[in-house]
């Protein structure tokens, strides 16, 4: 039964993020959470999101402009082995808490829609993006910060996804090495990994043929629904401790 839900929820995750953009690390790490330990799911989640960006990236390699992010794919390759670090030292019950805490804050945020300023320097997103490289290398939910920057930046819709889709497959690549150098690819982290390939690839398929039949929209505010119940759901599961 676990490993249904498992690739249940990877298959969403991996839809998700190959329709909208985003949404991959934010929706597949808190509930492998509720399954299996975090110290299992963030490398497993790490794996996952490394074939499934890098698929994406070639797919939208046409629209992408490597220039305008390269700052921000450095100062969270910087980040991004103290987030690994803490991972690995910290008690479970904190991680999960922060990690609740995050999922949950992000999705209310969006689901506000609270108006941002515009932010005309791209100096300030050294700044957005070592925070999303700390985020990454704990639990792969990088996104909070890089997609507030992105829309103080007011990038496009097509700016998002294929800067954000570039932007994290930099940084899962930089995570790939850091796990690889904490020992943290189990057997059972590998295993989980190649018995669910199948299951990415058809997540990416169904994200491609509907991404330009679905309304995006009412699509992004109901997978921000579901982050809100799965942010409480990770607090509700750490409070009462089972």
């Amino acid at each position: 039964m676990d490993n249904f839900l498992i690739a249940l929820i990877i298959l969403l995750g991996v839809f998700i993020q190959s329709l909208s953009g985003f949404g991959l690390g934010l929706f597949v790490m808190p509930l492998l959470t509720l399954i299996i330990d975090v110290r299992v799911a963030s490398p497993l989640m790490n794996l996952i999101a490394l074939l499934t960006l890098l698929i994406i990236s070639f797919y939208y390699r046409k629209q992408l402009e490597f220039k305008g992010i390269l700052g921000l794919v450095v100062a969270s390759g910087l980040a991004i082995p103290f987030g690994v670090y803490f991972l690995k030292h910290i008690h479970q019950t904190i991680a999960l808490t922060i990690l609740g805490i995050v999922v949950l804050s992000y999705a209310i945020y969006s689901l506000l829609e609270l108006p941002l300023p515009i932010i005309s320097s791209h100096k300030w997103g050294f700044g957005f993006a070592f925070l999303s490289g700390l985020l990454s290398g704990a639990y792969n939910t990088g996104g909070p910060p890089i997609v507030i920057y992105g829309s103080c930046r007011r990038w496009t819709q097509e700016e998002f996804k294929t800067n954000l889709n570039f932007f994290f497959f930099c940084n899962v690549i930089i995570i790939f090495i850091n796990h690889l150098l904490q020992g943290n690819y189990t057997t059972q982290v590998i295993n989980l990994f190649l018995s669910n390939i199948p299951i990415i690839f058809v997540g990416l398929t169904l994200g491609f043929l509907l991404s330009d039949r679905v309304n995006l929209l009412v699509f992004r505010k109901l997978v921000l629904v579901l982050l809100v119940i799965t942010g409480l759901q990770l607090l509700i599961k750490v409070i009462l401790g089972y």
